[in-house]
């Protein structure tokens, strides 16, 4: 039987450094707002912590090979995602409460985004992963999915705003 493993890939050094840095930066970051201490014994278990789960996080996209291209410009928009949880909850609990108070059904619905699909590169992945789990972390909505020949984003609110036709 032949042997159907994988070839070898090459990645250098410094960028595996670089990925796994930026994890330990990630990772410790959420462990200071997490734990809200900055008491020295309490930073070196988070620095522990967060160097294991990057080493882990980095041999993990190693092994899936699986890189991602970043850029800058592309978070954006991240600083209004905690506003869009916020606003999307209230939604959501809204529509709950006149649910349960008056029996009154949420009126739910099918959307299309206008979005650029993009190329196939690992930007273009990494920019599309992006744009589903940035639209997904919000309560109210779930993206299906993105339309290649279409350039539109498919996804499902669980109550339609107001002004917001369902598609």
């Amino acid at each position: 039987m032949p042997n159907q493993s994988r070839p070898p890939r090459s990645v250098p050094l410094a960028r595996r450094i670089g990925a796994w840095v930026t994890w330990w930066v990630l990772l410790m970051s959420f462990w200071i707002i997490l734990d809200d201490s900055v008491a020295p014994d309490e930073l070196l278990a988070g620095a522990g912590a967060a160097a294991l789960a990057a080493l882990l996080a980095e041999f993990a996209g190693y092994q899936a090979a699986a890189r991602l291209r970043m850029r800058v410009e592309w978070l954006a928009s991240a600083p209004q995602l905690p506003t869009q949880v916020a606003r999307d909850t209230v939604t959501i609990f809204a529509a709950l409460w006149r649910r349960l108070a008056h029996g009154a059904e949420p009126h739910s619905g099918f959307r299309e985004l206008p979005v650029r699909y993009g190329d196939d590169s690992m930007a273009g992945q990494t920019r599309r992963a992006l744009l589903v789990g940035g639209r997904s972390i919000a309560p109210n909505a779930f993206v299906l999915g993105i339309d290649r020949q279409r350039d539109v984003m498919v996804i499902h609110q669980l109550v339609v705003n107001e002004g917001e036709a369902a598609e």
